[in-house]
């Protein structure tokens, strides 16, 4: 086999293990903590997520029930999203 046929087929590969990698996860549970300084809430199920610098903490509110849309950065769990569940 050539270069040519390989190379390829090895992009197109590399590009699929990156997208699946940095793919948005989700999950819901109930806020146990907050912590502005660290910019992070702890859930009830004791997971740690990092939330934007900008984010509006005021629209959270311990014992209250959220969605939250995240990647995994290394051993962190970065917060896209944060939403309040009706």
């Amino acid at each position: 086999m050539t270069v040519r046929r390989i190379l390829p087929g090895l992009l197109v590969s590399t590009l699929f293990a990156a997208s699946a990698l940095a793919a948005p996860l989700s999950t819901t549970g109930v806020v146990k903590s907050i912590d502005q300084a660290k910019d992070d809430i702890v859930l009830q199920s004791g997971e740690t997520f990092t939330l934007p610098t900008k984010f509006n903490f005021k629209k959270l509110k311990v014992g209250e029930t959220v969605k939250i849309t995240y990647v995994k950065q290394g051993n962190k769990m970065v917060a896209s999203k944060v939403e309040a569940m009706k």
